[in-house]
């Protein structure tokens, strides 16, 4: 299960959603809980960026590089969550540094945190939180290019997953099945 669309070009980030398996009737549904988002958007991010020391998927992150033309310029990803919606935007190439550069205040008021008060959990951590995710949200509206089909429509990216249960059929981890873009 790859793309079916055909030589989109990114112009910066692009919404991502994940699926996961339903064993019950065998048919894929949204992941909903922000816990499972972030373990799938992990292993987006690890393959992407060429941190991944498990779970690597060389096909995927071919198959991503020949749509991004950003990303295959400069293979670099970073996620940002949106705390309302169980969704996740991810900006690449360029558009990486200035996240990160937005970023840096929160590292520098945990910093500040932890020598005042012995932890990372103070109200200026707290403010500065919110400000990056005010920032961010603002710069990927204002300022990115979402990722667009040659004809023009929005594109949002879904990967799927199976979910792999244990003994006693506790949920482990999810296995990476495929991906493509859909139009909105």
């Amino acid at each position: 299960m790859i793309s079916s669309v055909q030589s989109p070009s990114f112009k910066g980030y692009v919404p991502v959603q994940f699926y996961a398996k339903n064993p019950a009737n065998g048919k894929y549904g949204p992941v909903q809980k922000m816990e499972n988002i972030k373990r799938c958007q992990g292993f987006v991010v690890r393959n992407l960026n060429g941190t991944a020391k498990n779970n690597k998927n060389e096909e995927f992150v071919k198959w991503y590089k020949q749509y991004d033309k950003d990303y295959a310029s400069l293979p670099q990803v970073h996620s940002v969550y949106d705390h309302e919606h169980p969704i996740v935007y991810m900006v690449t190439g360029r558009d990486v540094d200035t996240v990160r550069e937005m970023a840096k205040p929160i590292g520098r008021a945990k910093s500040d945190s932890i020598d005042e008060f012995g932890h990372a959990h103070s109200f200026e951590v707290y403010q500065t939180g919110h400000e990056f995710y005010r920032n961010v949200q603002r710069f990927i509206k204002n300022t990115c290019r979402r990722l667009k089909s040659p004809e023009k429509d929005d594109l949002t990216l879904r990967v799927f997953f199976d979910p792999v249960y244990g003994k006693k059929n506790q949920f482990k981890h999810f296995q990476y099945v495929g991906a493509k873009f859909v139009k909105e």
